[in-house]
């Protein structure tokens, strides 16, 4: 049985790589779905040193959840992945889904691409092409908006 790790978010890219990898494995794949909630970076600036991190309190991972483990596993089964275990992190979604992979002994790891052009990934790195250089996995990447994508979520 091959063990599929869908990362789950709430853009129509993520959807799609959710909806092909569960076409494309098929129902005899058991699958895994992640959603990563991303802290923001607290930088402050500090006289004439530039920008120092502040550290954040502790929070607990539901609250910060973008979904909570029912609307996922709804939206895993929308895209056509059923008997899903579902999984949220809060971190760095490329290190949290490197870790899941790991953790959870998964064959492939399914992942929505877009181009955010040069700018935007200079701000916001491409999560998908962190996860192809962070594990040793497979990774299919799922690049692109079909025409039966549901509305971004905000």
């Amino acid at each position: 049985m091959v063990r599929v790790l869908l990362a789950l978010d709430e853009t129509v890219e993520s959807f799609r790589a959710a909806r092909e990898g569960a076409r494309l494995f098929g129902p005899d794949a058991e699958f895994l779905v992640i959603n990563v909630a991303k802290l923001p970076a607290p930088w402050l600036p500090v006289g004439g040193f530039g920008l120092v991190s502040v550290p954040f309190p502790s929070w607990d991972d539901a609250d910060l959840a973008l979904f909570s483990e029912d609307e996922l596993r709804e939206r895993a089964r929308e895209a056509g992945a059923d008997s899903t275990e579902v999984l949220t992190s809060v971190g760095d979604p490329v290190s949290c889904i490197c870790a899941a992979a790991e953790d959870h002994d998964v064959d492939v790891i399914v992942v929505g691409g877009h181009d955010k052009g040069f700018l935007g990934r200079l701000f916001d790195p491409s999560v998908s092409a962190g996860v192809v250089r962070g594990t040793h996995r497979a990774v299919l990447v799922v690049s692109g908006t079909g025409p039966d994508r549901p509305e971004r979520r905000r």
